[in-house]
């Protein structure tokens, strides 16, 4: 019985890290197997503290194992990218780590099956903390938190709208030098001087957009793509721009909508078509993420140039 349990214990850990490494390559049972081996410890150790209790033994183990039933979760929450985990891990997390590292130092009575997922667990921990790779866990501070327009490489347009007052072309002009210095804030507040002068200015509008998603207000640039569909709703821009808005915000099913409208005014931009590929990707639409990578190629798009698209092809496309 005892082989049977350290079997069982070992395969548990073991699914992790498989899980995560199958979960890179795009393996759907990869994110069954981490789920597997978070709920066995949270289970395991659920057991442990009970029995703990009962013996009333209070030791370093015992907060160390409630807080393994709390890394469980936690870790559960970051790699499998749910939520409802955010605020919970911001008090778990270095809690355990504060508690784990107190273990591993001053116990000298350390148990092997429980110093093992310590150490498991501070590993899984690191990726938490700023390192990026491909399905990387949801981040101990949320990137969405303070970057939820994220690295969107901005393709330069001309937009073929004019001003009607030279003071407008040059706020304009300052509020967009301000935009590339990352002065946001500042660029704001020129922009809307020159919408005073011409507040019906679908470029103003545009610009303005770009700005408030680079600072962080996605609804607000969306809003204001809104307006520009109103006054023009024949430039294909705007919808690309929005549903790239919804994509970033994981409205996809708008997101596809915007893409398709922008398709279907302008066939001819391979951008529009790589766009729609990835939201497509993430739906799980896998032959038409194929399709629309395969159409953006046909007007002159390199894959190679796109690392996301590259892979989805490589993995997806034959």
């Amino acid at each position: 019985m005892k082989i049977f349990r350290n079997l069982v214990f070992i395969s548990t850990i073991l699914l992790i890290p498989i899980g995560i490494i199958f979960r890179i390559f795009d393996f759907p049972i990869g994110n069954i197997l981490i789920t597997l081996g978070f709920f066995g410890f949270f289970t395991y150790y659920i057991i442990k503290t009970i029995k703990s209790i009962k013996a009333k033994s209070f030791k370093t183990t015992f907060v160390l194992q409630i807080m393994i039933v709390l890394m469980s979760f936690s870790l559960f929450t970051r790699y499998l990218y749910h939520i409802f985990g955010d605020y919970p891990s911001l008090i778990i997390v270095p809690f355990f780590i504060f508690t784990s590292l107190i273990y591993l130092l001053k116990e000298k009575d350390k148990q092997i099956k429980l110093t093992t997922v310590t150490l498991l667990y501070l590993v899984l921990t690191i990726p938490l903390f700023g390192f990026d790779f491909h399905k990387s866990p949801r981040q101990y501070i949320p990137k969405p938190w303070y970057d939820r327009y994220g690295d969107t490489k901005g393709i330069p347009v001309t937009l073929p709208y004019g001003f009607e007052f030279i003071e407008t072309e040059q706020l304009s002009i300052k509020a967009f030098e301000l935009r590339k210095n990352k002065k946001y804030y500042d660029a704001i507040l020129v922009y809307e001087q020159a919408r005073n002068l011409e507040p019906k200015n679908p470029t103003l509008l545009f610009d303005l957009s770009e700005t408030y998603a680079w600072n962080n207000d996605l609804e607000t640039a969306i809003a204001l793509l809104d307006t520009a569909i109103i006054f023009d709703s024949t430039y294909p821009g705007f919808y690309n721009n929005r549903g790239l808005l919804f994509y970033k915000l994981k409205e996809n099913d708008k997101a596809i909508m915007d893409y398709q409208k922008a398709i279907k005014i302008d066939s001819m931009q391979s951008t529009f078509y790589a766009n729609l590929a990835l939201v497509y990707y993430y739906e799980n639409l896998f032959d038409m993420s194929c399709h629309q990578i395969k159409k953006a190629e046909s007007l002159g798009l390199n894959v190679n140039d796109c690392k996301e698209l590259k892979r989805i092809k490589r993995r997806y496309c034959k």
